[in-house]
């Protein structure tokens, strides 16, 4: 009995130090868990919170470099005072990029384009103006962006454009890839609590495992390393199983980390060079090495290459101005050198033109680059030569009547008390000068609605027998002057119908004044009308120079002047036909031109008919 109590009382120091091996067991197991669903937690929600910042960012950056570009074609349409095309650009833009708001503005508070139409307060852009404008601004919220881009017109004056935008904060969408991980790491947990409940039943294994670890307790070995020998049994298997699935679930989490990482920065990327590509302006990024690194499509087609065959490639090889290349070696090996921006003279098989370069130094982390932007200017050019041509002949046009009219002013005044009766005739005269010089503000007018997008007419009785006559008295001075046969082959009886009655006659007046000034002397000009059922039509036809067929429809653009040399001669400001045809088609009918060049000329308007009002 003696002999056997140190026995049980050692067999019960066991038991009592296998059930405190037990629950030290179970708190390590519980402390391990712990430390790892932490671990996994925080991983999970800085992987939420870095998307989310990844996201506000690129959602931002794409907005103020909308923006930028949309204030610099601003700037270019409002000097060329092509406020059709940047109301339609400012609509387009906010629609295309999901612009909460876009507007410019004038230093008064005047709106004079917005992406919504409904809230522009400008119809015409002033020829000047002043004020001052906000400089460049950001302001940022939770879930919106705003910003704020001076806008400089050379000659006119400052304005602003304002460009609102939403931020993404898409927490949702990542949380539910992070919800699975969690669920994940709920089942493994639970998967554990199983494995140890089921364990505890297993007292002889466990006090196998128990005793093994206390001998290596005693012997002062590392605890650290907890992987059992096989031959211990099952439990041992699966104990080691189970802290193999564990470092396993560790790395393919770590491997998913970093491959969600690399997913997103890849669609960060790809966005960038979506966005990029999609702006209209060229973009070149040179090396240090004068190297073209990256080149987008509006680039390369400038650049009149492909891509492929442009990217690591030297500058030189894609641009041939000097004047350019200049600048281009500069800013590379001066990254403090100012903005430089070249006008080129561009010619080729895929587009010729004037290219607007502009070369900055970029400076990326230790290397310097080179950013070069390209412009299309070409139609700028033109517009601006095309409206520098119309002033000229708008000012003729309106020097010259208004000349006559000072000349026989005093004649009048010099014969009003030796001639009375010669005083008539200067009247006449200066009654006809009058009305054209009506006329031709009348015209610079119309292209100024037109323009403007508020051409409209007002309908009205319109007596078009006595509108007939009255055409008739105004142009039988200058076809006398011309000696040529004007002539008029109408019906008993015109009708009268609705029309805006000033609209009309101007456009009878252009289409009268045509055919007179494109007659040479001796020849003939008939005016015929004719009613149908529904529409009136009223034919101008001519013995003058005619029109080739390669310039019919040319005739009818704003400022076109013909190529015919026999026609340089004679003073114009190309805007008669363009605003005829207009006011033809805003009545719903139009104008159809017949004519073979050296015979003459037809110009038919056809109106339709609505009756007047009982």
């Amino acid at each position: 009995m003696q002999s056997a109590r140190p026995m049980l009382n050692r067999l019960f120091a066991v038991r009592k130090d296998m059930l405190r091996g037990d629950s030290l067991f179970a708190l390590i197991i519980f402390a391990v868990v712990a430390l790892f669903l932490f671990n996994l937690v925080a991983s999970i929600w800085h992987n939420m919170v870095f998307q989310k910042d990844i996201e506000q960012k690129a959602s931002v950056r794409h907005a103020e470099s909308v923006g930028r570009v949309l204030a610099r074609a601003a700037e270019s349409l409002m000097a060329t005072n092509e406020l059709s095309a940047l109301r339609r650009t400012i609509a387009e833009t906010a629609l295309e990029h999901h612009l909460r708001s876009c507007r410019i503005l004038l230093p008064d508070g005047g709106i004079l384009a917005d992406a919504d139409p409904a809230s522009i307060t400008l119809v015409t852009l002033p020829a000047s103006w002043e004020g001052a404008v906000a400089p460049y601004s950001q302001e940022f919220s939770r879930r919106t962006a705003r910003f704020t881009y001076p806008l400089m017109i050379p000659g006119r004056g400052n304005a602003t454009l304002k460009v609102t935008a939403g931020v993404d904060d898409r927490l949702d969408a990542a949380l539910a890839p992070q919800t699975a991980q969690m669920a994940i790491a709920c089942l493994a947990l639970a998967s554990m609590l199983l494995v140890h409940r089921h364990s505890r039943f297993r007292l002889k294994a466990i006090g196998a495992i128990q005793e093994v670890l206390l001998a290596v307790r005693e012997d002062g070995a590392d605890l650290s390393t907890l992987e059992l020998d096989p031959r211990l049994g099952t439990e041992a298997v699966a104990w080691n199983k189970l802290l193999g699935d564990r470092q396993d679930t560790q790395i393919r989490t770590a491997i998913q980390q970093v491959r969600d990482t690399a997913h997103e920065r890849s669609e960060t990327a790809e966005a960038l060079e979506a966005a990029v590509d999609a702006i209209s302006a060229g973009l070149v990024l040179v090396n240090c090495r004068l190297e073209i690194e990256h080149v987008n499509g509006a680039g390369a087609v400038l650049l009149q290459g492909a891509r492929s065959q442009l990217l690591h490639e030297p500058i030189e090889r894609a641009v041939k101005d000097e004047h350019v290349l200049a600048a281009v070696r500069q800013a590379a090996a001066n990254p403090t050198a100012r903005r430089v921006v070249l006008e080129v003279e561009q010619g080729g098989t895929i587009t010729t033109g004037v290219l607007r370069f502009a070369v900055m130094p970029l400076r990326r982390g230790r290397s310097d680059s080179v950013l070069i932007t390209i412009d299309d200017v070409t139609q700028q050019r033109v517009a601006q030569a095309a409206m520098n041509s119309f002033l000229a002949k708008a000012a003729h046009e309106l020097r010259t009547p208004l000349t006559n009219i000072r000349l026989f002013v005093e004649e009048a005044l010099d014969y009003c008390e030796k001639n009375p009766a010669a005083v008539s005739p200067c009247l006449n005269v200066i009654n006809d000068e009058s009305q054209r010089l009506d006329r031709s503000v009348a015209e610079i007018l119309s292209v100024s609605q037109i323009e403007a997008g508020s051409f409209e007419i007002r309908r009205d009785d319109v007596h078009l027998g006595e509108m007939l006559q009255k055409l008739q008295l105004d142009h039988e001075a200058q076809a006398r002057e011309k000696r040529i046969a004007y002539e008029f082959e109408l019906p008993p009886k015109l009708p009268t119908f609705q029309g805006d009655r000033d609209k009309i006659a101007l456009a009878l007046h252009n289409l009268v004044g045509n055919a007179l000034k494109y007659t040479l002397a001796g020849g003939r000009v008939v005016v015929s009308a004719q009613v149908e059922r529904s529409r009136v039509s009223v034919a101008v036809t001519d013995t003058g120079l005619g029109i080739g067929p390669d310039e019919t429809e040319k005739v009818f653009e704003k400022f076109y002047r013909s190529k015919n040399p026999l026609a340089a001669g004679v003073k114009g400001s190309g805007l008669g036909l363009p605003i005829a045809r207009e006011i033809a088609r805003l009545h719903g009918g139009d104008i159809i031109l017949e004519s073979q060049l050296g015979q003459g000329s037809t110009f038919t308007l056809i109106l339709p008919l609505m009756e007047e009002k009982a």
